[in-house]
């Protein structure tokens, strides 16, 4: 059996995903807070830093450079074949793409966002060293005051 405009098809698919363009990381750069000492908070069911007074050293933007050159969490998540987050994004692209959903960009920029977000909450780079576990007085690698964190955002070009 011979299926006639396979090519044509197969161009207009590829068309319709190719117009799914995400830029994801720290978007909107601020000063990092430095953690104050002693405070605490609650987030995401962990016990962590309180915020305390800006830092005249050191960017969001600059720490999240350094840990995705030591840990690659900004990049890592994607290159992961079988990581549940991404494939959760590209199920909704081809819902959207063949028409059985209709197209919501914040649901997909949270979906993407949720493919860096979801691998610092789940502990898959590791645990911290000794020593920043006494000091921060937890262990959760990636997740201090949770500025960094809350900073990834997603945004669909």
């Amino acid at each position: 059996m011979k299926i006639t405009g396979a090519k044509q098809i197969s161009k207009k698919i590829s068309k319709k995903i190719g117009e799914y363009n995400f830029e994801v990381g720290v978007l909107q750069n601020a000063p990092k807070k430095l953690p104050k000492k002693g405070g605490t908070k609650n987030f995401a069911g962990l016990t962590i830093s309180a915020i305390g007074k800006t830092s005249p050293k050191v960017s969001l933007a600059e720490v999240a450079k350094y840990n995705d050159d030591k840990f690659g969490w900004l990049k890592k998540p994607f290159k992961i074949s079988q990581n549940k987050d991404v494939l959760k994004v590209v199920n909704e692209i081809a819902s959207q793409v063949f028409g059985k959903k209709s197209l919501d960009n914040k649901r997909l920029e949270n979906g993407v966002q949720a493919v860096i977000r979801n691998p610092i909450l789940r502990g898959d780079y590791g645990s911290n060293a000794e020593s920043t576990i006494k000091f921060k007085g937890f262990d959760k690698l990636g997740v201090h005051t949770a500025q960094l964190f809350k900073a990834i955002k997603a945004k669909r070009l």
